[in-house]
């Protein structure tokens, strides 16, 4: 289906699809008021970014910490010649969703998360003899400065605004039903009211609806779209790291966080080798002006101790879902009988 509204207009529907979805009975159209269209409009060019591959999904991001689950970033060095046969092994666990190499000598760098009872390291010790990597070193935020992403596809450039982020007490928290958690992770349809459809009836989709609304900001972080910004011309990411004195580190998290091009900082314990522990994710249209950027977020913070990792491969790439029957499984197969 071809779109019908102008480039521009496009653009600025992403971002809004970005930057937060609408939890309305019927959020297209919600989505065309605020934008002078018709809802058909909006419904047609949605379906255009699905066709194409440019529009990933619309679902929920889950604050992990608060449904007890345990996550890190981890890193690993691997033979080039077995980086594939690797990366496909790690690729299979149901919680791992970005998996990428990276030009440095850890070479493969993933995202997992596991319920606190199974044991983080736990899984990380059976990708370890599954792979026959010698390990994996689990790189565990420390601060949370800045995460969301708002590709403007315009000027191919990320417009994350900073906002306060918001703590709470996982032990203040009701664990909510896994159904809705699991609803709330699926993508989205595209139709009239798509979040009855998702859930198969007017009274479902009520529940799901105000189960978003009521805990949108803490267990729901975000309900919104991503996109694949490779599709979108926007080709270059390189997650940059930087190696900062622990007294300054909040800071300089919240200086570079202050950077609308940056859509996720954090400050991260660090493993042999390897000292930086403050991590700002950039994306740019291309290499040099990736580079370039990194150049200036190290001027504008004083920090001369830095490496732009890029990612010449990406071998998985999902949003995060909890309460996954599959890890359980996972659980049983692969990892408690090594553990």
């Amino acid at each position: 289906m071809q779109t019908t509204i102008h480039s521009d207009t496009e653009a600025l529907l992403a971002l809004q699809i970005q930057k937060g979805f609408p939890l309305e009975e019927r959020p297209y159209a919600e989505l065309a008021r605020r934008m002078d269209l018709k809802e058909s409009e909006v419904l047609a060019v949605v379906q255009d970014w699905k066709t194409t591959g440019k529009l990933r999904e619309i679902s929920a991001v889950m604050e992990g910490s608060l449904l007890g689950y345990d996550s890190a970033l981890v890193c690993g060095k691997v033979n080039a010649g077995r980086l594939e046969q690797v990366a496909d092994i790690i690729s299979e666990h149901p919680t791992v969703t970005h998996n990428y190499e990276r030009n440095h000598s850890y070479n493969i760098w993933f995202t997992i998360a596991v319920p606190h009872e199974q044991g983080l390291e736990n899984h990380l010790t059976a990708l370890s003899q599954l792979t026959g990597v010698d390990a994996f070193y689990p790189l565990r935020r420390t601060e949370t400065f800045k995460v969301g992403v708002a590709f403007d596809f315009r000027s191919r450039q990320n417009q994350t605004e900073q906002k306060e982020l918001m703590s709470f007490d996982p032990a203040d928290i009701v664990l909510p039903p896994a159904d809705l958690v699991r609803l709330a992770q699926r993508d989205l349809p595209v139709c009239e009211r798509p979040f009855h459809q998702l859930s198969g009836s007017e009274a479902a989709g009520n529940r799901l609806l105000d189960f978003l609304k009521a805990e949108s900001g803490r267990i729901v972080r975000r309900y919104i779209g991503t996109f694949r910004h490779r599709k979108m011309g926007v080709r270059a990411n390189g997650m940059t790291v930087f190696r900062v004195e622990p007294g300054e580190l909040s800071v300089k998290g919240r200086t570079l966080a202050a950077f609308p091009e940056v859509s996720h900082c954090y400050g991260r314990t660090t493993c042999p080798d390897f000292p930086y522990n403050l991590y700002a994710m950039l994306h740019a249209e291309d290499h040099q002006n990736l580079m370039l950027l990194a150049a200036r977020l190290s001027e504008a913070t004083g920090l001369d101790d830095y490496r732009v990792l890029e990612s010449p491969t990406e071998f998985k790439k999902t949003r995060l879902r909890y309460f996954l029957p599959e890890l359980d499984d996972y659980w049983i197969q692969k990892v408690s009988r090594v553990s």
